[in-house]
């Protein structure tokens, strides 16, 4: 099933071509594992080698895994799982052999590196529609805040990482509004399968009735600990990543005193929220085409 990770690149690692790779593969989530020392791992070494040796130097070859793990010099199990990502992201593809002896071989969509990626830019926006169109039914149930920001408060001036999942979704026979808002927090990574039932999730109960239900609101961590009756730590790490999805924004009191720090629906409004969540991740699509182009290139 289709899933990437829409991340921006991290301008911190430098433009030399083997850092290029690693933060790339890194941001959508291919190498799968984060922080300092991510890139250290054998996953992740296989998984850059990948590309540096095969997939970008060789864009016109088909591959057994057999010739991969030899070019890379790594065991057969080493590089299955990358391979399956590739696969259901929609970057490679396999060559069935013309006799069944013979070992079936895995390339690049169209033997190049910059269609193949937009291969899977295309599916990234089939999951935007998708989306957009549960946004659209969830707005018709949920009311819109007067104010963008609520009374008495303003936006803090805070930069966030914002990083979210697109997953392609099936189409939903049960059009309930807990159905919808289920499929979108799967979807855009918010709910795993360890929140199911999604509605008596944790993560649901904060985003829906404490910020969609309650757009005019401001919420402390301490508010929403006590409305879910969780501890505090817990309540902010569903804030945080309520945060970096670009659903709910930070917040303070205007006149200087309490709150200091507090959550709100993002532009008071689910649809205008969800407009501004689009308009990032083609930015960060656009730079992740411009990052493939280069590559190709070099």
């Amino acid at each position: 099933m289709f899933r990437l990770r829409i991340r921006k690149l991290n301008e911190g690692y430098g433009e030399k071509k083997e850092f290029l790779i690693a933060n790339f593969l890194q941001a959508i989530g291919f190498l799968g594992t984060d922080g300092p020392k991510a890139r250290e791992t054998k996953r992740a070494k296989t998984g850059i080698l990948l590309f540096t040796k095969c997939l970008i130097p060789q864009p016109a070859r088909s591959w057994t895994t057999a010739e991969i793990a030899s070019e890379l010099g790594v065991p057969l199990q080493a590089i299955y799982r990358h391979l399956q990502w590739l696969r259901e992201v929609g970057f490679i593809t396999e060559d069935f052999p013309g006799k069944a002896e013979d070992p079936k071989k895995v390339r690049l969509w169209h033997y190049s590196l910059v269609k193949a990626w937009n291969g899977v830019e295309n599916r990234a926006k089939i999951c935007l529609e998708s989306y957009r169109e549960i946004v659209t039914n969830l707005h018709k149930t949920l009311k819109e805040a007067h104010k963008r920001i609520p009374e008495d408060m303003i936006t803090l001036d805070k930069k966030e990482n914002f990083e979210i999942f697109l997953r392609e979704i099936k189409s939903n026979s049960d059009n309930t509004y807990e159905a919808d808002l289920g499929t979108l927090g799967r979807g855009i990574g918010l709910f795993s399968n360890h929140h199911y039932p999604y509605s008596d999730s944790m993560p649901y109960k904060i985003t829906d009735e404490c910020f969609f239900q309650r757009p005019e609101r401001a919420w402390t961590a301490e508010e929403i600990a006590a409305w879910i009756e969780t501890t505090r730590p817990t309540a902010y790490r569903h804030l945080n990543r309520l945060i970096s999805l670009g659903l709910i924004e930070r917040c303070r009191a205007a006149d200087g005193g309490p709150p200091t720090s507090a959550f709100h629906l993002r532009l008071g409004s689910l649809k205008r929220g969800w407009q501004k969540i689009e308009t990032e991740i083609e930015l960060i699509l656009d730079q992740y085409k411009k990052t493939i182009k280069q590559l190709s290139e070099n």
